[in-house]
């Protein structure tokens, strides 16, 4: 490997993957062990550039490293017609040519999806679907549905986990590997119509270590027969604060600046002054548009602790009710950016927010 080797493009898989083992480490499990462990079904969560549409790559590859058929798409309109054009492409030696349904026409119907079928009766999306895995599965071959993004206002999605729920019972040779931001799942479990999804396993995507980050960094550069001092991986390391997205952007960034062999600490320093200013504009930014004036007061008087914030000080800096702040509490959980860090604390989980929020007037 020549070029730049990190990878700050949103989806694409860095060479080395820092601190997600345990997540993919279950999930494949989940696919050995067989039917009914309930890693085969799992969500995963967490705020923008947390790392969830590469975890989901990955865990997709190492599936079909096993001999699994991985299917992907995003919760968006088309989903259902997506999945079963990538079951036909990537089965397509499995599954036979008179098997292979004429699609001419689609038509919703409430949350379900039919299709119309060349000289066949209707058959609905499950019912094809069904066929397919099938066919699959008497052949020791299981399919992985890997959904990102996921939404309970596309009705594609509610379809598709009705239909799923269906195939685990009829004992099919499946799993679902779902990614979203958390605000998105909750209302996802809150849907009447797929509550068989308040099983799955939740797992939200934290801080990666920062031990965990150096020993990716460094072995990031070395893929290119380059070297980085001390100096430079802890500063560059320390300043991602265990974010996906900053390990990508900063390596980034630090790379390029190194016009040598070794990155020293200088490249580091103005390697991380450019990625600030990136995760300002594609991270900060979009997500304070997205608060209202009561969240983000919220946040401000959290901004001025050094660590961990208490509930009772937030309480008498807002200088509101308890019931008040506990809602806008649970509103910055389900979005992602704050989490609760032990008893009656929480903690803001973007990284440069809190300085953003101490410096600037926002609200």
């Amino acid at each position: 490997m020549k070029g730049n080797p990190f990878t700050p493009l949103f989806g694409n898989e860095p060479p080395i993957l820092a601190g997600r083992n345990r997540y993919i480490e279950d999930v494949l499990t989940g696919l050995e062990n067989g039917l009914g462990d309930p890693n085969r079904v799992t969500i995963f969560t967490g705020p923008r550039g947390s790392g969830k549409t590469v975890l989901l790559a990955k865990i997709a590859s190492e599936a079909e490293s096993m001999g699994w058929i991985a299917i992907h798409a995003s919760a968006l309109p088309g989903i259902l017609d997506l999945f079963v054009e990538q079951t036909l492409e990537k089965a397509k030696e499995f599954i036979p040519a008179k098997a292979r349904f004429e699609i001419t026409g689609i038509q919703a119907m409430g949350i379900g999806v039919t299709r119309e079928i060349a000289s066949e009766p209707k058959l609905s999306w499950r019912t094809q679907m069904g066929k397919y895995i099938e066919m699959l599965n008497e052949q020791g071959i299981g399919l992985l549905f890997t959904v990102d993004e996921v939404t309970a206002k596309e009705k594609g999605m509610v379809t598709l986990v009705d239909a799923f729920q269906h195939f685990v019972r009829e004992k099919r040779d499946v799993a679902m590997i779902m990614a979203g931001l958390p605000n998105n799942v909750i209302q996802l479990f809150q849907h009447d119509s797929i509550s068989f999804l308040r099983r799955a396993f939740r797992r939200n995507l934290d801080a990666i270590s920062i031990p965990e980050v150096k020993a990716a960094v460094k072995k990031t550069v070395e893929l290119t027969g380059r070297t980085i001092n001390a100096d430079a991986l802890s500063t560059a390391s320390a300043a991602t604060q265990g974010f996906p997205f900053m390990i990508q952007l900063i390596g980034y960034h630090m790379f390029n600046q190194s016009k040598k062999k070794k990155i020293i600490l200088d490249d580091a320093v103005s390697g991380i002054e450019i990625a600030r200013a990136d995760m300002e504009n594609m991270i900060i930014d979009s997500t304070l548009r997205e608060l209202s004036d009561n969240d983000l007061k919220f946040l401000k008087a959290m901004a001025g602790d050094d660590g961990d914030s208490r509930i009772a000080d937030i309480i008498k800096r807002m200088d509101v009710s308890a019931a008040h702040a506990g809602y806008y509490r649970r509103r910055l959980i389900e979005l992602g950016i704050i989490s609760p860090v032990g008893r009656g604390k929480v903690a803001i989980n973007l990284p440069m927010l809190k300085d953003r929020l101490t410096h600037d007037s926002i609200v």
